[in-house]
């Protein structure tokens, strides 16, 4: 009794707690603003969506508009930093400058729909591989107010490019194969809109360039130089007719214009892996 006595007073004559403040919680994808906007896959033949580098392409795209979007890197997947090296000094190309996203200018207003992305080609050289994914955003629009959605844009969308954004992206395959302490990812399908495990399986980030070809300018030629080309076959590939596209982009439009599809090929839900 005198021990438990002389505990109690041990604590009782202690320094005082020190409380340290709370961490933040998390950040998760494709809440707040991006509530009720989701993401809609698809590739030519013979790419598998949900396997291999695909599957790096996907996260690392989708991780770098969360992140932009909501101006925080803590909203990419998981995994990303480990696969994304820093962006690289003044003086190297481009690509490897702007491989982790810009989150200083992030969305302020609630997007709704669907954004759609094709993977037009993937080359390999090697470890080295480039992707090519063409983005159609014309499916999405921000909250106007008083039920409308549309653009924010003033000058009326024309060109047949409108909506259209092109990705690059350079990677490094994983050196070795998968082995039994680590095996091959499942295939990565499901409801969830963004995945809960690190999906980039050993694949790294080294570069990555967008285009608007509505701007009719190539930062990069030398990096990029079937940028053109690829523009091309994404207007031609777009899977709405050019008055459809044209449409909503332009003016203001009700909710219904603007579905917020599920999401596809997805992600596996928590706890099915």
């Amino acid at each position: 009794m005198l021990g438990a006595a002389l505990g109690v007073a041990l604590v009782g004559c202690g320094s005082p707690a020190v409380e340290h403040p709370a961490a933040p919680p998390p950040k998760v994808p494709w809440t707040g603003n991006l509530a009720e906007d989701r993401v809609v896959w698809s590739a030519e033949p013979g790419i598998d969506l949900l396997t291999g580098a695909a599957v790096a392409v996907r996260a690392y795209v989708e991780s770098v508009v969360v992140a932009e979007t909501g101006g925080d890197i803590g909203y990419a997947y998981p995994g990303f930093t480990r696969a994304v090296p820093p962006n690289a000094p003044e003086g190297q190309p481009d690509s490897a400058r702007d491989r982790r996203p810009n989150t200083e200018h992030p969305l302020t207003d609630r997007v709704v729909g669907t954004g759609r992305y094709h993977i037009l080609r993937i080359d390999s050289a090697g470890r080295q591989v480039t992707a090519v994914v063409c983005g159609w955003g014309y499916g999405e629009a921000l909250d106007l107010g008083n039920g409308t959605y549309g653009s924010k844009n003033t000058a009326p969308a024309t060109d047949p490019a409108a909506g259209l954004a092109l990705r690059w992206v350079r990677m490094t395959a994983p050196e070795h194969s998968p082995s039994p302490a680590t095996p091959p990812l499942p295939p990565q399908q499901g409801p969830a809109p963004a995945p809960v495990d690190d999906v980039f399986g050993g694949w790294r980030i080294d570069g990555y360039l967008t285009a608007d070809p509505t701007m009719k300018t190539n930062l990069d030629a030398a990096g990029w130089p079937s940028e053109s080309a690829d523009a091309r076959s994404c207007v031609d590939k777009a899977p709405d007719p050019l008055e459809r596209r044209l449409q909503l982009l332009n003016g203001a439009h009700p909710r219904a214009d603007f579905p917020t599809l599920p999401p596809y090929p997805g992600w596996p839900a928590a706890g099915s892996r």
